[in-house]
C-alpha cells in the first residue's frame, strides 16, 4: 500500500482558494478548494496509486457538535469524491496533537511500501523518520508541479 499524508491550509486551501471563495462568495461550508494544486493531486494518486490520508487539523470536524465546522469536512470529503481523490482514511488524535506521532501510529496499524507527506508546516521534528518523508508545501502556492514531482519520487521508491 502506498499512502499521501494530506494537510488542508496551505495544501489545498491557499490564497487562491480564498479569492476564489471571496469572489464567488461561497460560505465556508461550501467553499472551493485551489483548482490547480486539485490538479496535481490528482495526477499524484493516478500515477502512484496511493491512497489519502487525511492528517490535517479538519479532522476535528468529523466530531465537532458544531453543525457549520461538520459541514466544512462533508464539503471537504465531496469535493476530494468528485476530484476522484477520495479520502481513505485519517490518521488517530494523538493526546498532544503532534501530526508526526499521529502518522506514525497510524503506520504502524497500516504498513505501506511507501509514503509521503504534503504539509505546508514542520510538525515532524519529533519523529525524524516520518520527516524524511515530508514535502515542504508553500503556502503561498500550495501543491504544485515541483512538489508533485518530489511526492511522485517518494510514492514511486521501493
Amino acid at each position: 500500500m502506498k499512502a499521501i499524508f494530506l494537510d488542508i491550509d496551505g495544501v489545498l486551501c491557499t490564497p487562491l482558494s480564498f479569492w476564489l471563495n471571496r469572489f464567488l462568495r461561497k460560505p465556508l461550508e461550501c467553499q472551493v478548494f485551489d483548482p490547480v494544486a486539485l490538479f496535481w493531486l490528482q495526477r499524484l494518486v493516478k500515477k502512484s496509486g496511493a491512497l489519502i490520508v487525511l492528517s490535517s487539523s479538519w479532522r476535528d470536524g468529523l466530531t465537532a457538535g458544531d453543525a457549520q465546522y461538520h459541514a466544512m469536512i462533508e464539503n471537504l470529503f465531496r469535493y476530494l469524491e468528485r476530484n476522484r481523490t477520495p479520502l481513505a482514511d485519517v490518521t488517530p488524535l494523538a493526546k498532544n496533537g503532534e501530526k508526526g506521532q499521529e502518522i506514525q501510529q497510524w503506520l504502524r496499524c497500516n504498513p505501506c511500501c511507501s509514503y509521503v507527506i504534503l504539509d505546508d508546516n514542520d510538525f515532524f521534528s519529533s519523529v525524524p523518520s516520518i520527516k524524511a518523508h515530508w514535502v515542504a508545501i508553500p503556502y503561498s502556492g500550495g501543491l504544485r508541479r515541483k512538489e508533485y514531482r518530489t511526492a511522485l519520487r517518494f510514492l514511486l521508491e521501493k
